[in-house]
């Protein structure tokens, strides 16, 4: 194998490091985004429950 062949062979392999690092990249972001949203779903469920409470507690009083 020469000289030639190595370097072309090297960079294959980095290419395709790169593109593997790409992917897991772009999984890590749609986890992270799934992870945001759920919790702002929680919050807005945790406001509307709060906002519930207080008005029940206006009309028990």
């Amino acid at each position: 194998m020469g000289m030639k062949d190595k370097s072309q062979e090297q960079a294959k392999q980095w290419q395709q490091q790169g593109k593997e690092r790409a992917q897991e990249g772009r999984e890590k972001a749609g986890q992270r985004a799934d992870q945001q949203r759920d919790r702002a779903r929680q919050g807005i469920e945790d406001t509307h429950d709060e906002a519930h409470d207080r008005l029940n507690e206006d009309y028990d009083r």
